[in-house]
């Protein structure tokens, strides 16, 4: 009987092994399975967390020669979940003719039929000082190119309102509140009517009503530096980065991958319209090396 049962014994003792192999292996997997999609998840929260999303804002300001907008062109259709607001400027506003020259007529029609595209008539009002008649001419011209050209699509959306002030004056206030008005009240802008000024800093908060978004910041990249670092976006009175705008130019060649990604970032969190460029010259008149780069990473 000794025998036998040292060979019963060896098999109770194997299959114990194999039974706590397998119970090990099942926990390794329960816990793979626990644990593994949430580091991806948050890996996948630390890649992305860029902060709020933000609209590309682009002074296009570039000469619409045959393919000189294919740049932005390339960018819209490949990140059609970002948003664009595009300023035109034709002639230091719509041009002193009832429509603009030929190439303005072919290419403006290209952008205004991305969804995903906002375009603004550039209009500069001299810090409040210029002729409200003359303001108002340039607007209704604008309002008008629907009609004037028989192309729904040659059409503006809104006005980007270049040259307002930052000092406080009431008289002003009206003029610029006036302007508003002006824009909203008309058919040809619509269906947004959306109204922009650029101060090109942070102006008195009693401006900010006046339009629904301000550039509160049209400068260098050391600029804007100093100024987060003063933390002077931290709290602009009477407004939330919904209704700010913010253009940073001069940005270092150096300053590209994982530095532009948290420059973005950065802006990301003080404004919901945001510009940046690594052009220190022209920087409204071309497309920058880094252009691509940072529409990619706005898509983030």
């Amino acid at each position: 009987m000794s025998g036998p049962e040292k060979h019963v014994s060896k098999r109770a003792c194997l299959k114990s092994k194999r039974s706590r192999f397998i119970l090990a292996i099942a926990v390794l997997i329960v816990i793979i399975v626990a644990v593994v999609p949430s580091v991806v998840v948050t890996t996948t929260r630390k890649k992305d967390n860029m902060g709020p999303k933000s609209k590309v804002f682009v002074p296009l300001y570039v000469y619409p020669a045959p393919k000189a907008w294919a740049p932005l062109e390339k960018v819209i259709s490949a990140h059609p979940n970002v948003n664009f607001t595009v300023v035109i400027n034709p002639g230091n506003g719509p041009g002193p003719d009832s429509l603009p020259d030929g190439n303005y007529t072919r290419e403006i029609p290209k952008l205004t039929a991305y969804e995903n595209v906002r375009v603004l008539g550039y209009v500069y009002t001299s810090y409040g000082k210029r002729d409200v008649s003359a303001v108002r001419k340039d607007i209704q011209t604008y309002a008008d190119w629907p009609t004037n050209s028989s192309n729904p699509n040659l059409a503006v959306r809104g006005i980007f309102f270049d040259e307002t002030p930052q000092q406080y004056d009431p008289q002003v206030l009206t003029y610029l509140q006036g302007l508003t008005d002006f824009v909203k009240d008309i058919e040809g802008l619509g269906p947004d009517q959306f109204v922009v000024h650029n101060p090109g800093a942070v102006p008195d908060s009693r401006y900010l009503a006046t339009a629904d978004s301000t550039v509160v910041f049209e400068a260098a990249y050391t600029t804007f530096q100093e100024r987060q670092g003063a933390q002077l976006f931290t709290n602009i009175a009477n407004s939330d980065r919904t209704q700010l705008c913010a253009i940073v130019h001069s940005v270092p060649d150096t300053v590209e991958g994982k530095e532009l990604r948290g420059l973005i970032k950065d802006v990301r969190q003080v404004a919901d319209e945001v510009y940046i460029t690594h052009l220190s010259t022209d920087y409204y008149a071309s497309f920058g090396d880094k252009w691509d780069e940072f529409v990619g990473l706005m898509a983030a």
